[in-house]
């Protein structure tokens, strides 16, 4: 009994050497007013300047990948467009390529209904931040889920939904 009691003394001893006093109770800065303080702000020109390059870059890339935009192959035509834009508060260019690839079947004259492939990169890092494969209409059939859909971490289950997920990205 003298042993039970003992060793729960022991044990109390030991668990409370990792508590923090009390009255002294550490208090961390906070983080956001040190990021706001360390947060440079552009100026116009600095910004503008970093907008053009953005779309220099962009522009050029889309021309190795893509050269006048379009693409047709038996069995499907591709279109490619792209849009950049230079994200002040996340400096970074980001890069949105959009290919809407459209099935034409042998033997008749009209298209099929294609799909689109949305995919969204920092130009500078080489980075895929969202990528989204699925109908190429708002309006799909319902039961009509696309087959990719992410923006990050985050998935979705529409186009609309993929376009609320990157606009933070392509936006200030």
């Amino acid at each position: 009994m003298l042993r039970r009691l003992a060793l729960l003394a022991l044990l109390g001893v030991l668990c409370a050497c990792d508590l923090a006093p009390r009255d002294k109770e550490a208090k961390q800065p906070a983080a956001p007013e040190k990021a706001k303080a360390a947060e440079v702000l552009l100026t116009p020109q600095q910004a503008d300047a970093l907008s053009a390059e953005c779309e220099k870059v962009s522009r050029d890339q889309f021309r190795r990948a893509w050269k006048d935009g379009s693409e047709t192959t038996a069995e499907e035509k591709m279109v490619a467009e792209f849009t950049h834009h230079y994200n002040a508060k996340l400096k970074t260019c980001f890069y949105l390529l959009t290919v809407n690839r459209t099935s034409v079947k042998s033997g008749q004259s009209g298209a099929i209904a294609g799909t689109l492939n949305k995919m969204l990169f920092d130009v500078n890092g080489g980075e895929l931040y969202g990528e989204y494969l699925g109908p190429a209409t708002n309006d799909p059939p319902p039961a009509t889920f696309p087959k990719i859909c992410m923006v990050e971490s985050l998935y979705c289950a529409s186009g609309r939904e993929w376009d609320v997920l990157v606009r933070p990205y392509m936006e200030n």
